[in-house]
């Protein structure tokens, strides 16, 4: 990186939203401060936590004055945290950070010199899944099979956001974006949406016209916490979800395989929330209305069958499976 003057934005702010994280945030930072090859500033964005996390950000601000603190007056949920933080960037770049999860040293430097080096507009870096008490160092690529950089279309990201059970999702790969596109396009989280903003972002961004390059380094650290291990997706985000896509489906242009993809996608996400719709009827013990909810709806019956699967894996071992094969239906920020 070209040597900053101290009137220089930084190379990077790293956002990262929390909400009643006061026990994981400070490992959070600390990754982000590690960052080596770039100058930081790390923007914490508290979501209105009730718990101790503002007393933890205010001890870890007067030990670096790299930290920047902001607020929301009320829980927004993690897209408005992010956005806010999109909102008061400085950094060239803008990375997003999880509060449970954390970067190894050289994350940021790999992916803004790819960057710089195609003129993208976003980086997206591959992550490894780590349970409780697993070691980072063993932890392996949640992608394996895409070693090498490629630029990504929308229509390889969205192909690659329909893999059948089991396989890898590009939905939970982590975007560090160019903040002069981001100023440029006014892109921006959906505020709406509790589940897969994300992913929706990246098919915003590409409805903008960015260029989307992937870093196969697998250099973020998605950490699993106990409890967010029975977490569940709420039908109500699911179709919050549902009418986003379907609000940016026409600004994604394509032919035929395009809109095909876009269907699937939907009629995916669709079926989780029919699961997701029979699990809450089961878990509240009425059978009859989670049996009607399927028989409306037969092609979410085997999405039920995976989740009923996961929570038998998980009474049985205390560990659920490694992350679910679509990205766009993960909870970003653990809210």
């Amino acid at each position: 990186m070209t040597p900053k003057k101290p009137t220089d934005p930084p190379d990077v702010t790293i956002v990262i939203p929390v909400w009643r994280a006061a026990d994981s945030v400070a490992a959070a930072v600390a990754s982000a401060l590690g960052q080596v090859g770039v100058t930081v500033e790390v923007l914490v964005v508290d979501d209105a936590s009730e718990d101790g996390t503002a007393d933890v950000l205010r001890d870890l601000a007067r030990q670096d004055a790299r930290i920047r603190m902001a607020g929301l007056d009320a829980n927004g949920g993690p897209a408005a945290a992010r956005n806010h933080g999109l909102d008061l960037a400085r950094g060239t770049w803008i990375a997003m950070l999880d509060a449970d999860d954390t970067m190894t040293p050289p994350r940021l430097h790999r992916m803004i010199g790819l960057g710089q080096r195609t003129g993208a507009d976003i980086v997206l870096g591959n992550v490894a899944d780590l349970h409780p008490g697993d070691d980072p160092a063993e932890a392996r690529p949640f992608l394996r099979d895409l070693a090498a950089p490629e630029r990504w279309t929308a229509e390889r990201f969205l192909a690659g956001n329909r893999r059948a059970a089991g396989e890898r999702s590009l939905g939970y790969l982590k975007p560090v974006l160019r903040r002069g596109f981001v100023e440029r396009t006014g892109l921006r989280y959906d505020p709406s949406l509790r589940n897969g903003e994300d992913c929706h972002l990246i098919l915003e961004a590409f409805a903008a016209g960015a260029a989307v390059w992937y870093a196969p380094a697998a250099d973020y650290l998605y950490r699993r916490r106990p409890g967010s291990l029975s977490h569940r997706s709420d039908p109500a985000h699911l179709a919050a979800l549902l009418r986003a896509e379907a609000a940016v489906a026409p600004r994604l242009g394509g032919g035929t395989r395009m809109r095909r993809l876009l269907r699937s996608r939907r009629a995916s996400i669709r079926n989780v929330m029919i699961a997701e719709t029979a699990i809450a009827a089961l878990k509240a013990g009425r059978p009859a209305e989670a049996a009607a909810a399927i028989l409306l709806h037969p092609a979410g019956a085997p999405r039920l069958a995976i989740q009923l699967a996961e929570a038998t894996l998980k009474r049985a071992t205390g560990r659920r499976s490694p992350l679910p094969p679509d990205g766009a239906l993960r909870t970003g920020g653990r809210e």
